[in-house]
């Protein structure tokens, strides 16, 4: 992580994925061992690694047999899914990437860009469907779509996890990829984030090198992983 991310902002952001787990809000810390949160009722099996601290959350008996395991195994899916029982589905992860400082960027013309939903619907429409899925653009509260002549090229969206962290996804028109339209969108929504006083977070599943090498590119960098299975119906 970036040499200003400071004690502070690493405390604020191991509140906010506590009170997502269900955990009370001072369990992650530096010194601690392996975290279990066990809810019965819950309907999935969740597996968090947060600056190198790994929390395991959901049913009693899958917690326990996924606390045998190994971690990086268990973060990578394919042991997460054992723990959880034959009848596990949906297997989810991703890379966990956090800023709360970034430098500024200062393209050579002003972007037009446009916070409004219809764009980032345009988009969206001009995507392969795992990447729309991927991005989750509609399904944030803030966004912003560089525009060009021919429409809508670019969008960087977030929303606000926990009233702390910035959740940030980025989708970018396949014609156009590669010429800087996502890091440019990108940093544009960070630095509103950041402006309003939220931690940048990234979630990156796993398989999307570009977005990784993106994310690291403009300086939120990797210091968790995250992986989910859904459990059947009790």
């Amino acid at each position: 992580m970036s040499p200003t991310f400071s004690a502070g902002s690493r405390g604020i952001v191991r509140l906010a994925w506590a009170r997502r787990l269900g955990l009370p809000d001072l369990s992650f810390a530096d010194d601690g061992g392996t975290l279990l949160g066990c809810h019965d009722g819950a309907s999935e099996l969740v597996a968090v690694a947060l600056f190198g601290q790994l929390a395991l959350v959901g049913p009693t008996g899958p917690v326990e047999a996924a606390a045998e395991l190994d971690a990086e195994e268990l973060l990578g899916g394919g042991a997460l899914l054992r723990a959880a029982g034959p009848r596990a589905h949906g297997l989810r992860s991703a890379v966990l990437g956090f800023a709360d400082d970034l430098p500024l960027e200062q393209p050579d013309t002003e972007p037009q860009v446009s916070r409004g939903a219809p764009e980032a619907i345009e988009l969206e429409m001009r995507c392969p469907p795992d990447d729309v899925t991927s991005a989750g653009l509609t399904e944030r509260d803030h966004r912003f779509t560089i525009m060009l002549p021919e429409g809508p090229a670019a969008c960087a969206a977030y929303s606000v996890r926990d009233g702390l962290l910035a959740d940030l996804g980025v989708l970018v028109a396949p014609p156009l990829r590669g010429r800087g339209l996502g890091r440019l969108a990108a940093s544009v929504a960070a630095h509103e984030a950041l402006a309003d006083g939220l931690i940048v977070q990234a979630a990156v599943p796993s398989h999307a090198l570009a977005a990784l090498r993106l994310a690291d590119s403009l300086g939120i960098q990797a210091q968790g992983r995250y992986a989910a299975v859904s459990l059947p119906p009790r």
